[in-house]
């Protein structure tokens, strides 16, 4: 961008630079709008950390004039601010009912496939405000909720952003979706609230972990709870096993060979959309190894919390999947033990780990993956294990949710 901003640079040097900067559109004319942009000049704390799909955090010049970036979703910007998070959703899904995606940076509008809905928990104002529970001023005006959820927090003692977690958790309960299946095909979702503070507590612990699995910034063993049960800071069994980068025995890793995408995970379509393909996937059992590791279904205070049923170790299949994947970067390489339902999770309508990988294919990357992205598949694999894992705590906490439920006021 600083490139683009350079009048020292010819458009014709531009367009090498950054081909789509410079292209052609239906209501964008390139050189007119890099002209009035080079008079006014570079916006640099315009350059934002942006969710572009589930797992997949790009950066993003948010320029608010012209037509530069395509449609800048002025009235979201102002409300992206360090401490307000959003809940990603839509009124109708196009195909069955996905847990929603929580993030706390601007987000594509295909974050969701069908496009998403953005719901903030704060709404900006210039006069800065304290956070409900808070310590240090921010811009905010007031919660993004209605009066009456404002009274029910302040009937139980609580506060607002409670109601805003215990929503993440309850969207998240397996259950919940089940119980629930025909009217999320039509509709919003409608969330039941606990009659007590300390259930309503309980419910956003639980929807605040999964916020921090979601979110990539947040360091893994910290969002999965595991930093606290394990000594040394690493991850438990059988988390430690899932998603290990593997080369055949005997062969020397080549890293410009080894970590480039070329198992036809994507390729380039029509308008330059990125399709998806077939990749190269084998099923097969759990070895001895990886089936005998057990886990813990939730970290011990979150499932006290939720009342969770589920306690000590379990199969790895009881709530992975019955059997597991090798997921392939090329020929040769591969992710090994990535669990069948961590491969195949959803979230906005998205094959996450496949989507991911459909932008990497060398072909359209136009380099290999780095040491770094490499292991970023490996944390999002473990991520989303760590999700299925709480699916016993959830549901539990749904259940108790749905036994005690706040007499809502009615007009």
């Amino acid at each position: 961008m600083e490139q683009y901003f350079d009048p020292r640079l010819s458009n014709d040097e531009m367009r090498r630079v950054c081909p789509v900067a410079m292209k052609q559109g239906s209501r964008f004319e390139p050189e007119t709008v890099r002209e009035y942009l080079l008079r006014r000049g570079f916006k640099p704390e315009n350059v934002i950390c942006y969710c572009y799909r589930p797992f997949d955090s790009r950066w993003l010049y948010w320029e608010p004039e012209t037509k530069l970036l395509d449609e800048k979703r002025s009235e979201s910007f102002p409300h992206v601010f360090a401490g307000n998070v959003w809940l990603a959703a839509v009124q109708q899904n196009r195909k069955s009912f996905d847990p929603p995606l929580v993030a706390h940076t601007m987000c594509s509008l295909h974050v969701i496939e069908r496009g998403a809905n953005m719901f903030p928990l704060y709404l900006s104002d210039e006069k800065p405000q304290r956070v409900l529970g808070g310590n240090q001023e921010q811009n905010l005006s007031c919660a993004n909720v209605s009066q009456e959820a404002v009274s029910y927090t302040e009937r139980l003692n609580a506060s607002v952003p409670d109601i805003f977690w215990h929503t993440v958790a309850v969207l998240h309960a397996p259950s919940y979706r089940e119980h629930n299946a025909a009217a999320l095909r039509q509709d919003w979702p409608r969330i039941p609230l606990p009659d007590s503070k300390e259930a309503l507590l309980a419910s956003a612990a639980l929807g605040r972990q999964i916020a921090a699995l979601l979110d990539t910034e947040t360091p893994f063993d910290v969002a999965a709870g595991l930093s606290r049960h394990v000594p040394d800071g690493g991850v438990k069994p059988p988390l430690q096993q899932i998603a290990t980068f593997t080369l055949p025995h005997g062969i020397t890793l080549d890293e410009t060979k080894h970590f480039a995408v070329t198992a036809g995970w994507g390729h380039a379509g029509q308008g330059g959309v990125t399709m998806p393909g077939k990749g190269k996937v084998i099923e097969r059992d759990y070895t001895p190894a990886e089936r005998n590791a057990g886990f813990q279904p939730a970290p011990e205070q979150c499932r006290q919390d939720a009342g969770a049923t589920s306690t000590g170790r379990q199969d790895a299949g009881a709530t992975l999947g019955d059997r597991t994947c090798d997921i392939y970067l090329n020929d040769v390489a591969y992710w090994s033990n990535i669990p069948q339902r961590v491969w195949e999770y959803t979230i906005g309508g998205y094959q996450v780990m496949k989507k991911w990988l459909s932008y990497r294919e060398e072909r359209l990357l136009g380099r290999p993956l780095t040491k770094d992205e490499v292991r970023y598949v490996q944390e999002m694999a473990r991520r989303i294990a760590a999700i299925l894992l709480l699916e016993p705590a959830l549901d539990e906490n749904y259940r108790k949710v749905k036994e005690h439920t706040y007499p809502w006021p009615h007009e």
